[in-house]
């Protein structure tokens, strides 16, 4: 296990040096002037200059990046180019909001996929198991912001029954969730029921049968956690998708997690908001990655990384 984890750890160095080195670049070679955009057209020519050379943008791009890749090793992600904030003020500001509609959204997701994996595995070819598992499909095949705004339309303009926006309470939590959750449901029933089945055709499952435990027992604790693993990994990449992606659903119901702040950034060219919010997502992603391959020595102890 350390020596996994140390393989792991030295692969994460590379990995996140390509991202400061791809994003740095597709921001700078991008159309426009960010101190332009931070300053308004009204802006004199002396004020322009002053703000390039005290960011460091009258000095060539590996100067630049130099600059950039030295304040990170010292905790600083930069400042905001558009609201003179500490970049790391502004995601521990919002991140707590982005945590909180991924958790929702992976419960809702977890809930019913497995739900309808377990009951397609346990009466596969009924009615039942054809319909709940069309209807997931119909959830996956339809792109996020249309499902944002037809549960807007639906269940916010018609019925009334929730709010379209805002982070106020929990009853603001349930339509952001639902539509981030929505095209995970398909794919852990999927994975789910196909594991669960082959699972069950095991000889422990017909030796636990024949022990006389009752079906539910030989379902739930011997077939589902043999089936665990394919299960596991869908759910670690869909949760780390959910913290870094969730950027189309945070902007239709106004959510102030990261995912909006990032598309503010890009929008207003705020390149050190877009640089930090990035590197910050792409270290998240790695870490859920990593956590979710510990899980599967918890899941199955014949899994082992010595």
């Amino acid at each position: 296990m350390k020596r996994f984890l140390a393989v792991r750890l030295a692969l994460l160095v590379p990995t996140l040096l390509g991202v400061l080195v791809v994003t740095f670049l597709l921001l700078y070679v991008a159309p426009g002037d960010p101190v332009q955009a931070m300053v308004g057209e009204r802006a004199d020519p002396e004020t322009l200059v002053r703000l390039r050379r005290e960011l460091h943008l009258d000095e060539s791009l590996p100067r630049q990046f130099g600059h950039y890749v030295g304040n990170i090793l010292k905790g600083d992600l930069g400042t905001s180019y558009i609201t003179r904030r500490s970049i790391v003020s502004e995601l521990r500001h919002r991140f707590p909001a982005t945590l909180r509609l991924a958790l929702a959204a992976m419960l809702f997701a977890t809930t019913l996929g497995l739900a309808v994996g377990i009951y397609g595995a346990w009466r596969p070819g009924g009615w039942v198991d054809r319909f709940l598992t069309l209807g997931a499909y119909l959830g996956i095949s339809f792109p996020v912001y249309w499902v944002g705004l037809v549960l807007i339309l639906v269940f916010a303009v018609q019925l009334r029954w929730l709010p379209p926006s805002g982070s106020w309470g929990f009853i603001y939590l349930i339509l952001p969730a639902t539509t981030l959750g929505m095209r995970s449901i398909a794919v852990i029933a999927r994975m789910t029921r196909t594991a669960l089945q082959e699972a069950l055709q095991s000889d422990f499952i017909r030796t636990a049968r024949a022990k006389g435990l009752g079906e539910a027992r030989v379902l739930l604790h011997h077939g589902l956690r043999n089936a665990l693993l394919p299960v596991i990994t869908v759910l670690g990449l869909d949760f780390g998708s959910y913290l870094t992606g969730s950027i189309l659903t945070e902007t239709i119901f106004s959510w102030p997690g990261v995912g909006r702040y990032v598309l503010s950034a890009i929008e207003k060219r705020d390149l050190p908001a877009v640089s930090g919010s990035i590197l910050f997502l792409s270290v998240l992603f790695v870490f859920v990655n990593l956590v979710t391959d510990l899980l599967y020595a918890k899941a199955d102890p014949r899994v082992a990384y010595d």
